[in-house]
């Protein structure tokens, strides 16, 4: 055998012997996900850059109200969105939309299993109602919340410091039922 048999010889064996390597290497991989941020990021990111200035509550709550109707509606995010939305509303004098915020945030919280955002969300919502002197919706709505604070997804430590709202806002709705 000469040399250049020799050779042919060892490059048939090295392709039989690398090829199931080299096989596997040329496997098809994984798509690689590049992420954009999405609209919903985008508008939260405006709105979390507003000075923190009263002046721009009103226009950082719409920022945020943008934001949900831009989530799906199993996403956590939303619900955050919504309650950010109902603060700024809020502290901005417009306590009507910051109620329906609020509200929309505590059913959000319901819908993605959050028993302990729903609840706060939901006393919250009586709050903001018994202030517009909207008793029979904030006697709704904090009805809700204890019912929600019976749940077994609640720690104790959850369960106790929502006991605690709840027994403040029995307190404050007693005064204005008087």
């Amino acid at each position: 055998m000469n040399a250049r048999d020799l050779f042919k010889v060892g490059g048939a064996a090295l392709a039989i012997f690398a090829a199931p390597g080299a096989a596997s290497a040329q496997q098809t991989l994984e798509p690689v996900r590049v992420t954009a941020m999405s609209r919903a990021e985008q508008l939260e990111m405006e709105a979390d850059a507003l000075p923190t200035e009263v002046g721009q509550f009103k226009r950082a709550a719409k920022l945020f109200e943008q934001a949900a109707a831009a989530r799906p509606d199993g996403d956590a995010e939303k619900a955050t969105a919504l309650r950010k939305a109902a603060y700024l509303r809020y502290y901005s004098g417009d306590t009507r939309a910051s109620g329906r915020l609020m509200e929309k945030a505590a059913e959000q919280s319901v819908v993605q299993g959050d028993v302990a955002t729903a609840a706060n969300a939901f006393i919250d919502a009586a709050l903001i109602a018994n202030e517009r002197t909207e008793i029979d919706r904030a006697l709704v709505l904090g009805r809700r919340a204890e019912t929600l604070v019976r749940s077994p997804r609640l720690d104790e430590t959850q369960r106790a410091r929502l006991m605690g709202r709840i027994a403040g806002w029995n307190q404050i709705a007693m005064n204005y039922q008087k």
